[in-house]
């Protein structure tokens, strides 16, 4: 019994020393007649993100940090609603295809992005995009560093 009691207080120690465990959150975007709202935001690795009002739109990542799976398919538009939880730290830059010529464009940023990784980023993107989707360089600029 005492060797019980002993075994509960070191489970109750870890479990109240450990940093509390935060859930995944949920964040929307909403496809509005051109643009997405919100255009930019920030996340946590594990979070997920949720587009709405896809019916006539989709969101396609064009940037995305090196070895990650991106999201969306191309030419495909996925109906009421689309959702993805990116899979690496760093900045995704997506396009809806069909309104990319009217800047429907947005940016996740996932996790502590420096200023180094935006400006590789940036770099890459501008050497990798093509025609209206280098829209996505400008959200890129406005990407706020902590």
């Amino acid at each position: 019994m005492k060797m019980f009691k002993q075994l509960s207080l070191i489970l109750a120690f870890i479990a109240f020393s450990m940093p509390a465990i935060s859930q995944a959150a949920e964040h929307t975007v909403n496809a509005e007649a051109r643009v997405f709202n919100a255009d930019i935001i920030y996340i946590e690795l594990g979070d997920t993100v949720k587009w709405n009002n896809m019916t006539s739109h989709n969101a396609v990542s064009y940037v995305a940090p090196e070895g990650s799976k991106g999201f969306g398919e191309h030419g495909a538009l996925p109906g009421g609603s689309f959702s993805t939880t990116p899979d690496k730290e760093g900045i995704y830059g997506y396009a809806c295809e069909p309104h990319v010529g009217f800047g429907m464009v947005g940016v996740i940023v996932v996790g502590n992005v420096t200023q180094e990784m935006k400006d590789a980023t940036k770099k890459k993107a501008m050497e990798t995009l093509q025609g209206p989707f280098k829209r996505i360089i400008g959200k890129i600029n406005k990407i706020e560093v902590k």
